[in-house]
């Protein structure tokens, strides 16, 4: 008598879904992405501002609630509150952030890159509707924990909920992120900044400059070829740091430095010390030509805004240049001045932001042709409301896991 066949045929789209049609209700999302994407073109970013992203935050958790609560038994909420749903959103949105760190999110010359908004990831269509699929699930199966509470299941709804806050605050919040530039000058008190599109903001407070720092690396020999101009490597090597009695060899020359002034001006056939707003280093060199066995000495100098630079021929192919000091560390010296006469001191420093009334300040740049003697500091102010709450969410996500370990721990001694 032959064995009874066990294994059931099941045909496709016979509830309950499993993978084969979560594949496909996925691909079919991406797919209407992208044609959402050819058709709208660069408008299809669905950035929201307050308050319209609270009232979506509301409306959309309201959603899910009745969803769960009142239509459970209908196919596509069971589907999106199990496993296959789940597992299929998260490789899809994988999938898509892989192609996001693939492509360079800028404008490309390929047209099939820009017509599908590949280089737009965080507003394509695609990306954000499969998001919005692995925020319902997401946000189904935490409601249907949470209403079935256990203290068992405590982790897993730490994990999912902080999970689901985190991505949704972020998202949401992306429209109310700030982001401003002003010009702050020494002696002068300043609250107008600009925003991405150079339009003015005024601001509740403004900015008195009291001194801008930059502390400034030595500056760099080269050798320079005469006729193209272009720097000489030496053994993968074309730059080397201005220290007084140094010895360098460049190809068959011999360089000592004999002399360094960090801040210099021309006096007849030299440079001596001074101390004047542009006065550029200046540096005496002394040049051993190894192959003809001379000998040069002279001044090379950076220049600066004011002084023109001065480089060293020391045959009729090379040159020696004094490259332009680079910046080590620069600060500005600040009060910040509020209407009701308050006044705060602080430092700035690059990537040392100051919190103050939830605007993260930063330093971010300076009159770059003025180099140290800038009197302008550039400063950068960010504000994100939504940053609490996905700091909220995040650890929530630790807690849930920390929880986790610990029951598991409880466990396995047991």
């Amino acid at each position: 008598m032959s064995e009874p066949n066990t294994l059931i045929q099941r045909n496709l789209w016979e509830t309950p879904w499993g993978y084969l049609e979560s594949f496909f209700i996925g691909l079919g999302i991406i797919i209407t992405g992208f044609f959402l994407e050819v058709f709208t073109g660069q408008t299809s970013s669905l950035t929201l501002t307050y308050p319209y992203n609270i009232y979506f935050l509301i409306i959309y958790i309201v959603l899910l609630y009745v969803a769960y609560k009142w239509f459970s038994s209908y196919q596509i909420i069971r589907w999106l509150t199990k496993v296959p749903a789940s597992i299929t959103s998260i490789v899809l949105v994988t999938t898509l952030v892989m192609v996001m760190g693939i492509i360079p999110q800028t404008t490309s010359d390929n047209a099939v890159i820009n017509t599908l908004g590949l280089n737009r990831m965080t507003t394509n269509w695609a990306f954000l509707l499969t998001l919005f699929l692995f925020l319902s699930c997401l946000g189904l199966i935490t409601i249907k924990r949470i209403l079935q509470f256990r203290w068992s299941n405590t982790g897993f709804i730490l994990n999912h909920l902080g999970l689901f806050m985190a991505l949704l605050s972020g998202i949401l919040g992306a429209g109310d992120v700030q982001r401003i530039t002003i010009d702050t000058y020494e002696g002068k008190p300043n609250w107008i900044a600009k925003d991405i599109q150079n339009n003015p903001v005024e601001l509740p407070f403004a900015f008195y400059l009291k001194d801008f720092l930059i502390e400034e690396y030595n500056p760099k020999l080269a050798l320079v070829d005469n006729t193209s101009g272009s720097l000489v490597h030496n053994d993968g090597k074309n730059l080397y740091l201005i220290t007084p009695k140094q010895q360098y060899n460049f190809n068959e020359f011999e360089v000592v430095i004999d002399e360094y002034l960090p801040s210099s001006g021309r006096v007849l056939n030299k440079y001596v010390s001074v101390n004047e707003v542009g006065s550029p280093p200046s540096a005496k060199l002394t040049i051993k030509d190894l192959v003809k066995d001379t000998i040069i000495t002279g001044w090379v100098s950076s220049g600066s805004f004011r002084s023109p630079y001065e480089s060293l021929k020391i045959s009729d192919d090379y040159s020696i240049v004094m490259t332009i000091p680079e910046a080590k560390k620069f600060s500005s010296d600040i009060d910040i001045l509020t209407k009701e006469g308050e006044r705060i001191s602080t430092v700035l420093e690059v990537n040392k932001p100051f919190l103050f009334n939830g605007w993260k300040i930063y330093q971010l740049s300076y009159d770059d042709r003025m180099g140290k003697w800038s009197n302008l500091s550039v400063l950068e102010l960010v504000k994100d409301p939504w940053l609490p709450a996905i700091y909220v969410g995040i650890f929530m996500m630790i807690t849930g896991a920390l929880y986790l370990f610990w029951i598991g721990n409880k466990i396995t001694k047991k």
